[in-house]
């Protein structure tokens, strides 16, 4: 009778242990699978709110752009070429006061293609220390070739392309000061007048960037399509600004939503949006530190799992304390604690 009570109470012991150890397993394979999923939506998270603000600050510098050439070329077409210059005076007006309600103008240019006028050379107001725009003398045009796309790009590209474009940063002549510029080509009645357009301070964007950071080493940086880098928390503006300008690893240019690539000996996961000016915006993190977050979450809710299934039968307790102990001893491992 003992024997066969024995029996019977072991096997069910067993059928209840077998049971919560199946059940935790499954629940601590999808708490894995829920971590895994959680650590690219952070990374996505960060990514789609840094790609939001520097939209919203690249859009108020295309807006503001749009809006004077706008009126420049509304301008042009009661204007003749004898009153070219009574045009830039009513559109320098309107330009100052459209750059002094745009954020991080440094200066803003009006140049007119000599083979439009010999006369006018239109002009180059900066504001450099921040206490108004003061008129400086423009670049003499005259002594390049405006169909050269590699020399004067910020002429020559709208001019060539016949589009709007956003320039790599750079060092502005003869100010020494790093810029990033948009630059729209204007027109009388589809002749090419010359270039209208914006320098910005490159710090407005690298202070976006640079306040994205995820645990100890993650950060964003952005790069153009062709893998040249932009903007980067690690890599000195020299560098980005020099003749041999730094790509992005191997496989950074992945169209998937999540890349896995390796960075000097470091294995890492980023994930990448593409901003409105057609530039990416990527946030990385190296692999091994998402996987210690992850273990760290996956050692405590092990821990829980095995509390919970301790306090079900008061049979399971030798079993439950070697397995409660080993769990604590992993969770402590991490070098964390509750």
């Amino acid at each position: 009778m003992n024997s066969i009570r024995t029996k019977t109470t072991l096997i069910t012991v067993a059928s209840i242990v077998l049971a919560v150890t199946v059940t935790a397993v499954l629940a601590i394979n999808a708490i894995i699978d829920i971590g895994k999923k959680s650590s690219d939506q952070i990374l996505r998270l960060l990514c789609e709110t840094g790609e939001k603000n520097l939209d919203a600050y690249f859009d108020s510098v295309e807006h503001a752009v749009a809006t004077v050439s706008s009126y420049a070329e509304t301008d042009l077409e009661e204007t003749d070429s004898l009153e070219l210059e009574s045009h830039m005076e009513r559109f320098n007006t309107f330009f100052r006061k459209v750059a002094s309600q745009t954020n991080g103008v440094l200066t803003y240019y009006y140049r007119i293609d000599p083979a439009f006028s010999k006369e006018s050379k239109g002009f180059w107001y900066v504001n450099e220390e921040g206490t108004g725009f003061v008129e400086h003398e423009v670049t003499d045009i005259t002594s390049y070739d405006t169909t050269d796309t590699s020399a004067l790009v910020w002429f020559t590209v709208p001019k060539m392309t016949g589009k709007s474009v956003w320039l790599q940063p750079y060092f502005t002549e003869n100010l020494d000061v790093l810029v990033l510029s948009y630059n729209v080509p204007i027109y009388q009645f589809g002749r090419f007048v010359g270039v209208i357009g914006i320098e910005t301070d490159y710090n407005i964007i690298s202070e976006i960037v640079n306040s994205i950071e995820l645990y100890d080493n993650g950060y964003a940086f952005i790069n153009e399509d062709n893998g040249d880098i932009i903007c980067h928390p690690n890599i000195n503006v020299e560098t980005i600004t020099g003749p041999n300008k730094p790509k992005v690893p191997e496989g950074l240019l992945s169209s998937e939503s999540v890349i896995t690539y390796t960075f000097e000996d470091v294995e890492k996961q980023a994930v990448w949006l593409r901003q409105g000016n057609g530039m990416r915006l990527n946030v990385t993190v190296p692999v091994s530190e998402d996987k210690r977050r992850l273990g760290e979450h996956r050692v405590e809710d092990s821990y829980c799992l095995c509390g919970a299934a301790y306090r079900v039968h008061p049979y399971h307790y030798p079993f439950f304390r070697a397995y409660h102990q080993a769990a604590a001893g992993a969770y402590q491992g991490c070098g964390t604690g509750y």
